[in-house]
């Protein structure tokens, strides 16, 4: 059982999706508690499907999104048939926090339950304001009202044909309307992240008050003082660009030699390191332009104290057209192109160097970015002319580079490449053509290039951008407070091997060291009610410790514990089948019957047994019912499979 899967892990997602509703149901019936099941696959679907597809990951905004935008939207049906659903959606995250499924990132019980309750006030209106509807649900709901049961496909192919003849009056705006925003509101799964590893915050802050985008940003605030008057286009007065080139340091050149003359500059947009730092100032809002004279602005002043959120907020706004060509819009038009696409590509440079153990070849990064300027723009070029494109939109991507390591964000260095960043240069790649491959088989040989990584004021401004986009973004140390459950759990979905193992080092030093802290982890272990979920924690738990296989012969007699412990031993290599005794035995084969019914599900679990001679069957039943294994919810299930297995083989046919 787990709470993230991957997108097109369907087969899996389908398993653990029937899984939970059915545990979940049958925790409701025990309590005498009506719900609505449909409500909980609805819930799963609306996380499986969001950026970051955590299912267990719920916010009290998140609450209110599902029941009053997604339900409303999805569902097609009445309120007065969906009343059980904000009740169904209350128990449901309350199942989540009783079995230790809740993700620790999301909001506490109280809040969500409080959230639910102020969602459920206003979910009748919701759903029947058409305005919420998809253009789906438009058309189904549209079609009942006619009389129409939109399950028959064909009486609801009759229906829109009518309704395209005119025969139907419907909302033509409003379906307009719905059509668009669907279109809007698009979204797919973001790729997940590796873990990072980041230095306490007063370090970020110390690097930040150190860093030149810092120190340039408040020079420059206070050299406008009480204002400074622009030029017509809104640009710096030469003047006033001479004064502050030496002033902050930009490395521009105001003149040079030009043969035996000397070319001085014309323009302030032609000074492009100022032309950046201004142009993040007025992005920042620390100033701003009021009627054609530089200001500052005065609620910007605690923002110029806090050295880290001024990092922040000025390199959040570097992404963004009109960074890197002049304010007349003149340049190579291979400038313009990558200016045009900053918005996305410099955000997705960004995140793929996020995490990355090793630095990466800009030359990599370049030719990837030279890739997504070009896709979908019309752009027909000879390839010698195409030969100079590339390479000079990828030379104005190296100098963005060196300002982006001028401010502290990324690390500049010079090596041999990786070779996992060539592992990839194979025929099957459908996301680089033959031609750009053959020239990064060629860069990435090269004994030394150009390598770049994030500096750990990247890293943490990155992380905090992805958190605020709703995607996963795991941090060494940051389960250290959780519960036992949680952090195993979160480690175990969202952590790779190396990092789980610090992750769970470091919670146990929090927690009182390992003769303490291993004692809460395994008891942890033994309450998961999903004997997948259980198997995996055990598994990544002793993977960290040192003595793993010891701890697990251990607990080969846990009454809890010890059919996982030993199936575990059994497939690393440790344990011989002939070395089992008989009960061992048992509790292995109904072990792996039980992760046959979690993974698969009842159906596929039936087929298996259906091939089973019907004696056989039958001692088999008895043998796993009376085996004594822990998992008494999971054999209740696995008896209700041979039952239906046994009544339908004893049916006429």
């Amino acid at each position: 059982m787990r709470t993230y899967y991957d997108e097109d892990d369907h087969e899996g997602y389908a398993a653990g999706q029937g899984l939970l509703v059915r545990r979940f149901s049958g925790w409701a019936a025990a309590q005498g508690w009506e719900v609505d099941p449909y409500a909980v696959v609805s819930a799963l679907e609306f996380r499986h499907t969001s950026v970051d597809g955590r299912l267990a990951y719920w916010t009290a905004a998140l609450v209110r999104d599902f029941l009053l935008s997604y339900v409303p939207r999805t569902l097609s049906a009445e309120a007065g048939d969906a009343v059980l659903l904000p009740e169904t959606l209350r128990l449901f995250l309350r199942y989540l926090h009783e079995t230790e499924l809740a993700d620790p990132a999301g909001d506490s019980l109280a809040d969500l339950e409080d959230a639910v309750g102020k969602a459920a006030a206003e979910f009748p209106a919701a759903m029947a304001d058409e305005r919420n509807f998809g253009i789906a649900k438009y058309w189904v709901m549209t079609a009942m009202r006619n009389g129409v049961d939109p399950v028959d496909s064909e009486a609801m192919d009759a229906f829109l044909a009518e309704v395209r003849a005119g025969q139907h009056p419907y909302d033509a705006e409003l379906v307009a309307g719905l059509a668009g925003r669907h279109l809007g509101e698009q979204t797919g799964r973001a790729l997940p992240q590796l873990p990072v590893s980041l230095p306490a915050e007063a370090e970020l802050g110390a690097a930040a008050e150190r860093s030149s985008l810092v120190v340039k940003l408040r020079k420059f605030v206070e050299w406008v003082g009480d204002g400074r008057a622009l030029t017509g286009t809104g640009a710096l007065k030469l003047a006033d660009a001479r004064q502050l080139v030496p002033l902050l340091d930009t490395g521009d050149r105001l003149e040079w030699e030009l043969g035996r003359e000397v070319q001085r500059v014309r323009s302030s947009a032609d000074l492009p390191n100022l032309a950046i730092l201004f142009e993040l100032a007025k992005r920042a809002r620390i100033v701003r332009v009021v009627k054609g004279k530089l200001v500052r602005v005065a609620k910007a002043a605690p923002l110029l104290h806090d050295a880290l959120a001024l990092w922040r907020t000025a390199f959040d706004a570097l992404p963004g057209r009109g960074l890197l060509v002049k304010d007349s819009g003149w340049g190579p038009d291979y400038a313009l192109l990558l200016d045009d696409c900053l918005d996305f590509v410099l955000p997705d440079v960004l995140n793929t160097i996020y995490g990355m153990p090793e630095p990466m070849p800009v030359v990599r990064l370049a030719e990837s970015v030279w890739l997504a300027c070009v896709e979908g723009v019309c752009v027909d070029l000879e390839p010698s002319i195409e030969a100079i494109w590339r390479d000079g939109l990828m030379g104005e991507f190296r100098r963005l580079l060196v300002v982006l390591a001028g401010f502290g964000a990324v690390e500049l260095t010079t090596g041999p490449a990786d070779p996992m960043y060539t592992m990839d240069l194979v025929p099957e790649n459908p996301e680089l053509t033959p031609e750009a491959q053959d020239r990064l088989r060629a860069a990435l040989g090269a004994p030394s290039l150009e390598l770049v990584a994030l500096t750990p004021l990247g890293t943490w401004a990155i992380r905090e951008r992805l958190l605020r986009e709703g995607r996963v973004a795991p941090l060494v140390g940051e389960l250290a407070g959780a519960s036992p459950a949680a952090m195993l759990g979160g480690v175990s979905e969202h952590f790779s091997e190396d990092w789980a193992g610090a992750e769970i080092d470091g919670w146990l030093a929090a927690h009182g060291g390992r003769d303490t802290g291993l004692p809460m982890l395994l008891d942890a272990v033994r309450r998961c009610p999903f004997r997948t979920r259980a198997s995996v924690m055990l598994q990544i738990l002793v993977d960290s410790l040192p003595d793993g296989d010891a701890v697990l012969r251990g607990l080969r007699t846990d009454p809890a514990l010890g059919p996982i412990a030993t199936q575990l031993l059994v497939e690393r290599g440790d344990l011989a089948l002939e070395d089992l005794d008989a009960r061992e035995g048992l509790l292995g084969i109904t072990e792996q019957f039980l992760v046959l019914l979690e993974t698969a599900g009842p159906e596929a679990t039936a087929s298996t047994l259906v091939e089973v001679p019907a004696d056989e069957r039958a001692h088999l039943a008895e043998a796993i019912t009376t085996s004594g294994h822990p998992d008494g919810v999971g054999i209740a299930e696995l008896a209700e499979v041979f039952e239906e297995v046994a009544r339908l083989s004893s049916s006429p046919r």
